[in-house]
């Protein structure tokens, strides 16, 4: 069974098992050749914890921004429909043609190419803000403060459009930014986790060798065996039924961990192990 096949919460939970002092942690220490690895048992165990938490703090930060993106940019859409439904609507009212004209020239200036932008990307919304933002003149913006709307009048309801594309603008750059950290290793997105998988698992692999070089007796060698092979045959078991975990089944350096692991067995009897 190969170590590269568990997860990290597999992971996790084995490494735990051997440093816990009220588990595994006291029969490693009476073991001479395994006692001095603990220390990287434990830097091994925390990198995964680590490449884990900054993982999901990368996910959940993309996903609040997201959020605030598609609610930012409902309500850009609505003011954008409103403000150019409401002049449209003013210009067909207006009884004085020189009163329609002043409508539809400030719906020009505001919507040059019509809706069209409100189906573009976040980014290109934000774009046309600061183009709209600058075609209107002093001139348009007194006629909009004096047109009445619920609530206010239609130069709230523009500004209101106007803020909504600058956050969108402002949510896209840091988009941008976060998704540009994640690609920051050339080879592997998640290099991170990828360092922290090999690394717990050229650990365990000389924990293994170790062990069989000890003159260990059989309970300290079952003991110290059954959360691996209690993981490990849960992850054979997933194998086998094709639902692979998250996080599993990368693969690890070529020539580092993933290659010539000992067997997990020594003999040991697991059988109704907690």
């Amino acid at each position: 069974m190969a170590l590269k096949d568990l997860s990290p919460r597999q992971m996790v939970q084995i490494t735990a098992a051997w440093l816990d002092p009220e588990r595994e942690r006291p029969r490693l220490m009476s073991l001479k050749r395994c006692a001095p690895l603990l220390d990287d048992i434990e830097a091994a165990h925390d990198g995964i914890l680590k490449s884990h938490r900054r993982q999901k703090k990368a996910n959940d930060e993309l996903a609040e921004i997201q959020r605030k993106q598609v609610a930012t940019d409902q309500l850009h859409d609505r003011k954008a429909r409103g403000a150019h439904a409401v002049l449209t609507g003013f210009a067909d009212l207006a009884d004085d043609p020189e009163d329609a004209a002043i409508y539809l020239e400030i719906r020009d200036q505001l919507f040059a190419d019509g809706l069209k932008f409100i189906s573009a990307s976040y980014s290109d919304e934000a774009g046309e803000v600061k183009l709209a933002r600058d075609r209107l003149t002093p001139e348009s913006k007194a006629a909009l403060k004096a047109l009445p709307t619920p609530g206010g009048n239609l130069l709230k309801a523009v500004q209101a459009w106007f803020a909504a594309g600058d956050e969108l603008g402002k949510l896209d750059a840091q988009r941008v930014h976060l998704e540009a950290q994640d690609r920051q290793e050339p080879v592997d997105p998640r290099g991170g986790q990828l360092r922290a998988r090999n690394r717990w698992i050229k650990v365990v692999r000389s924990v293994l060798q170790m062990l069989e070089l000890e003159a260990a007796d059989a309970e300290t060698t079952r003991r110290l065996l059954a959360p691996l092979q209690r993981e490990t045959a849960k992850a054979e078991r997933r194998r086998s039924s094709g639902k692979a975990e998250p996080g599993a089944e990368e693969s690890a350096t070529p020539g580092d961990a993933g290659a010539d692991e000992p067997t997990i067995d020594a003999g040991a009897q697991v059988a109704g192990v907690d």
